[in-house]
């Protein structure tokens, strides 16, 4: 089974952190990840590719290797992902007489042989170094397929052609011709097309001819793919057939939707049922958006952390056995990596939260996780039955699923709780030739879980059905005896197939209730142990409880990473926040947070860890081991966590010393988009200047149009601005799609705040600060609506103003999203400690933003004191800004945040990339300016937060999150 998460690696500016941000994705008992390789980060400017550094790919996917993680590279070119021109290079977006994504305008398409020119270089420079990793070509390869584009329309409607054949088929070919023999797939945006050919055009090669077609599709048998993006919502398509929508939160819909899938594949013929289903995208939390009030908290809460398991939960009864949640970990866009539709954060509520703690979300998904790998021999190959179990209450069964193909037929009994009056309890009845019997289940309301029956354990003893969570399962590879972790509860049973037992253990009651054709074990207690018996061997049930059920971890190492190819025991251990197996070391590596004082590891072996002990209780089993942790050293550490900053100065933009240039004309008309500047990242600067007549004293006015922020100074100060932003189609400043150019002027009157003395000159600048190149989604052409200024007129002037432009030109940079897009930002001007005055309480400071100060610059000094002041402890830091103030952030020469306090923006709290973070010398800047005057709160604070959700909690009721770090040699 394919069990895999995203992560954009371009989103974690410091490549020290992949490794454990990654553990973590091991930790949560994923198998795979999924990579968007990002053009545009990797070439600033046309014909530079650049990998190294936090572009090092090859480091990227050897680290995957040494973690045992496969890959799906998704190499674009096009990757959406909320990310600026979805992933294109600016350099490309300015030459405006390609047909970006072949768009020749909006809803339609016309092939476009130089802009695939330029896609097929970039597949050029970067897929040798995947080809380097494949399965395929390299035994230790990671690379299991690459994903041609993304989201790209084959039909709309499933009739109308809007996807262009030669553009899918140029991709392909130019994918294999770059060394690329893993097979390829593609994620279809609405999934009404996949991209497969019909099966009458099939080659001698198989069911289609690859090499007439230029693309494959990910299979590991035959060649179906399962393709869609959006979530809850599941589709399978092929040449001929073109499923409607089959997974809604309708449990009628899915049940029906099922029917049909099944009936579908069964058309196919020739094996294609035995395909596996395939989901690149499972929207696994969400994104948030500018102008919104509500933050990724609060989206957090609004799912719930039931969310991402009941949606996997609902895949696998729809027989998905490769899945990809999309986020898993979101990161940072960093810079301008951002496109209109994300500001900095990209916390995405996922399941491990921006500043690094594996939320509720994504224990609970890890128990599902550990469920499917733990059965996979059976779980990987399914087929949809009429079930044999029946509940008293409606929409609480999802679906039954059977193992096919495998030594037994396991059955998958999928409860999914969608009654729509919410009740917990409920009797499930078990019907077969051999009788009948019932069994209580108790499940919460929208939670789900799987449960297991018709299987046969090492001891000979058959489950028929369980109605309480069974979550992993550890068989010992030379004796006869099985270990489950159970999450026993007062209601929950096993019912077993008849036959001699003999029962022992301390959480059980021992005597097993006969009904029909079943001998059903409950259960007293809620932890412990119970062991069942039979004349082959033990089966050893371990219970824990729900907290501890959420720290479970086990190590599936799959057969390709094992030389001798074969399936190893896992490694199971709980107790902990993230745990990861060294394979080489032979070591567990433990990650606790202080509530977390003792973890316990299953091994039939006695660790060597002098360390570690065995329980000791009378009834103890002898191969669950404890370790306890020294204790904890925070208190060494004052609380809360709050950083002390020093060495303020500032100092005044410097308009003046930019290099300001005239506008460019076409057709005698003069060119004010920022993009055909190459102006992309942060702001584009506007200045004219005009004399004032003094003798009529006119109404001076500036009327204007811009996207996105404008702001106005005339003589130095600010004297107003506006946002131009919509998160609606056919609006001005609209995030996605078509944004009225024309619509959006806002006019200023500057008769205030210019000089009344003849023949004295005025200066108007306009800062116009951009929230990223759209991203050309699915059929739009939106990745060239305009940025900067639109138009730009002063009345009651005696002359025709003439305007400069200057900026940032981002081919120029070594990373082209790393700019504020002010020219000045790293000039070595005279810092000022008089400037703006600091006022400091309790390490939080505060100081006036005048309108009438202009854009300064803020510079301030701090070290982390808490940083390796344990080797062994990580205390992750925000930036947490307060006032109605603009603020652009540097951390160390890396831009961090963009705030902005008049509510454009939610996000209050920055996280402050670790890695990025020195023990000390750490310089803080930021470009400062407000439409008012505010008072600006600066601190850096650790992150005290919910211990469930990780949501943030500012009241002083929880203590900061931290980690400490140990090892144990096994």
């Amino acid at each position: 089974m394919i069990l895999s998460g995203e992560f954009h690696y371009w989103r974690v500016p410091d490549r020290s952190r992949w490794e454990p941000i990654l553990k973590q994705y091991k930790s949560a008992g994923l198998n795979t990840i999924r990579i968007y390789f990002h053009w545009g980060y990797h070439s600033p400017d046309e014909n530079i590719y650049r990998f190294d550094g936090n572009r090092d790919i090859d480091h990227l996917l050897g680290l995957c290797e040494r973690l045992k993680l496969f890959v799906l590279a998704a190499p674009g070119p096009y990757i959406c992902a909320e990310t600026q021109a979805g992933g294109y290079p600016a350099w490309l977006i300015a030459k405006r007489e390609l047909n970006i994504r072949h768009n020749a305008m909006m809803l339609w398409r016309t092939y476009d042989p130089m802009f695939a020119a330029y896609e097929v270089q970039w597949l050029q420079a970067l897929l040798p170094i995947i080809a380097r990793h494949q399965v395929t070509t390299n035994p230790r390869g990671c690379v299991l397929a690459v994903q041609i584009d993304n989201e790209l329309f084959e039909k709309m409607a499933g009739i109308l052609p809007v996807g262009l054949r030669d553009q899918m088929r140029v991709l392909a070919k130019a994918s294999r011709d770059a060394g690329t023999t893993v097979p390829l797939f593609t994620n279809d945006g609405f999934e009404e097309g996949g991209w497969v050919p019909r099966p009458e055009n099939a080659g001698k090669g198989g069911w289609w001819d690859s090499n007439q077609f230029g693309i494959d599709l990910y299979g590991f048998d035959k060649y179906v793919v399962f393709a869609p993006s959006s979530s809850p919502k599941s589709w399978l398509i092929d040449g001929d057939y073109s499923l409607s929508e089959w997974g809604t939160w309708d449990p009628k819909s899915i049940e029906h939707s099922i029917d049909k899938l099944e009936k579908t594949v069964r058309g196919f013929g020739g094996g294609a049922k035995e395909s596996p289903m395939f989901i690149p995208e499972l929207q696994g939390g969400w994104f948030n958006h500018y102008q919104l009030k509500h933050t990724y908290d609060q989206i957090y809460d609004f799912f719930g952390d039931q969310y991402t398991k009941t949606l996997f939960d609902s895949t696998l009864a729809q027989g998905v056995t490769m899945a990809n949640v999309y986020m898993i970990y979101g990161g940072t866009n960093w810079g301008a990596l951002g496109d209109p539709d994300v500001y900095t954060s990209y916390d995405y509520s996922a399941c491990i939260r921006e500043f690094g703690k594996m939320s509720m979300r994504g224990r609970n998904l890890r128990k599902t996780l550990l469920f499917a790998q733990s059965f996979a021999p059976y779980f990987s190959k399914t087929e949809r039955v009429n079930p044999s179990a029946s509940s008293s209450v409606e929409n609480t069964i999802n679906t039954q699923r059977v193992a096919v193909g495998a030594d037994q037929p396991v059955e998958f009994t999928f409860f999914r709780n969608f009654d729509r009056k919410q009740r917990t309890t409920f009797d499930v009845t078990h019907s077969s030739p051999s009788g009948v019997f019932t069994l209580e289940c108790k499940l919460a309301y929208k939670t789900s879980f799987i449960g297991l029956g018709q299987y046969t354990a090492q001891n000979g003893l058959r489950l028929l059905l369980s109605t309480l969570p069974i979550h992993l399962r550890m068989v010992h590879p030379d004796t006869n005896e099985e270990i489950w972790i159970v999450e026993p509860n007062e209601v929950g049973s096993l019912a077993f197939e008849s036959s001699e037992i003999q029962v022992s253990g301390n959480m059980q009651n021992n005597v097993l209730h006969r009904e029909g054709p079943a001998s059903i074990l409950s259960f007293t207690k809620q932890t412990g142990h119970t062991t069942l018996t039979t004349l082959k061997g033990r089966l050893h049930l371990i219970g824990l409880l729900p907290e501890q059920v959420s720290t479970l971890f086990a190590d599936f190492e799959a057969g390709h990473w094992n030389p001798d190819k074969q399936r190893s025991m896992p490694v199971v251990a709980w107790g902990a926040d993230t745990f990861y197996y060294n394979h080489h070391e032979k070591t567990l590596e433990v990650q606790y947070d202080r509530s977390q004082d003792t973890v316990n590891v299953i091994s039939f072996k006695k660790p060597t860890d002098k360390r570690m002990r065995a329980l000791v209780a009378p009834d103890a089993l002898p191969f669950v081991h404890s370790f306890v942790f020294q204790e904890h050293a925070h208190e060494q550490f004052p609380l809360p966590v709050l950083v002390l900053l020093e060495q303020w100065k500032t100092r005044a933009v410097d308009f003046r010393g930019m290099k300001w240039h005239a506008l460019l004309t076409n057709n005698n008309k003069p060119v004010w988009d920022s993009l055909d500047y190459l102006y992309t990242s942060g702001h584009s600067l506007y200045r004219t200047n005009f004399i004032t007549p003094s003798a009529t004293r006119p109404k001076v006015t500036l009327e204007f149009n811009a996207r996105n922020r404008a702001t106005v100074l005339v003589n130095g100060r600010i004297v107003g601005g506006h946002t131009t932003y919509s998160r609606q189609l056919f609006s001005p400043g609209a995030k996605i799609g078509p944004d009225p150019w024309f619509l959006g002027t806002h006019t200023y009157d500057l008769s205030p705040y210019v000089n009344r003395q003849d023949n004295l000159e005025n200066e108007v600048i306009v800062l116009v600060d951009s929230f990223g190149l759209n991203r050309q989604a699915f059929i739009m052409n939106d990745v060239r609506n305009p940025r900067g200024i639109i138009n730009a007129r002063l009345n009651g002037i005696n002359s025709t103003a003439v305007w400069e432009i200057t900026g940032v030109d981002v081919r120029l940079l070594d990373q082209p999203y790393n700019t504020t897009g002010f020219p000045d930002e790293n000039t070595e001007a005279v810092w000022s400690s008089t400037h703006t005055k600091i006022v400091a309480a309790d390490k939080k400071y505060s100081f006036l933003v005048k309108a009438s100060d202009g854009p300064f610059w803020v510079r301030t000094k701090f070290d982390h004191g808490l940083k390796n002041a344990v080797d062994s402890l990580s205390v992750p830091l925000r930036l947490h800004l307060d006032g109605t103030m603009t603020a652009n952030v540097f951390l160390n020469d890396v831009l961090i945040g963009r705030y902005y306090g008049n509510g454009d923006g939610p996000q209050h709290d920055f996280y402050i990339p670790d890695g990025l973070v020195h023990k000390d010398g750490n310089e803080l800047k930021m470009l400062i300016y407000s439409w008012e005057d505010t008072e600006a709160h600066v601190s850096i604070e650790g992150w005290p937060v919910d211990p469930d959700s990780g949501n943030l909690v500012q009241d002083g009721s929880v203590e900061e999150y931290m980690v400490w770090k140990d090892s144990i040699l096994l």
